[in-house]
């Protein structure tokens, strides 16, 4: 599956990244994002591109780079919008993409070429609930009621009795 995300849009669907923009931690919320989709990439195999609004850095004119296995666009003078509906027009089968967006210009334009859409909202539950399921399966369970029988409860007694019988008194 092969995801093109409108970056800035899905940042504001998780809580902790929303604050760190409204605190004017661009770099740090984007470097979050990108970090929940390496994890979810390695789970899922899914395959991401993600386009940001504007620029990496006010004095970097970088138009993409790689990181792990998600392309990263930056926008520059256009809009993450343009580019995103630029993908789409250019791809030889847009029905093999799903875009990432709530924005509702973006989801009619590539609706028309039959991308698929998810909407931000959607994507963010689906990444919390793959994480979420795959961190549950990796937790060992613990015994609902780890009670001891006679039997071990004798064995422990003799092995702690003997010890204590065994070392010197102060």
């Amino acid at each position: 599956m092969l995801y093109l995300i409108d970056g800035f849009n899905l940042i504001y669907k998780f809580p902790d990244l929303e604050g760190l923009m409204y605190q004017g931690r661009l770099s740090d919320a984007r470097r979050g994002l990108l970090d929940m989709l390496r994890k979810h990439i390695r789970i899922t195999g899914d395959k991401v591109r993600i386009v940001f609004d504007g620029k990496k850095e006010k004095l970097l004119e970088i138009e993409k780079e790689r990181v792990g296995t998600i392309d990263i666009y930056y926008s520059l003078e256009y809009s993450a919008d343009f580019l995103i509906k630029q993908f789409i027009k250019k791809d030889l089968n847009p029905r093999q993409i799903t875009v990432v967006t709530s924005d509702k210009d973006i989801i009619r334009y590539v609706e028309r070429y039959r991308a698929r859409v998810k909407t931000s909202e959607e994507f963010a539950k689906h990444i919390t609930q793959t994480m979420d399921k795959w961190m549950e399966e990796r937790t060992p369970e613990k015994e609902v009621d780890p009670r001891l029988d006679t039997e071990e409860i004798a064995f422990w007694e003799r092995l702690f009795g003997s010890r204590r019988k065994a070392s010197p008194e102060k």
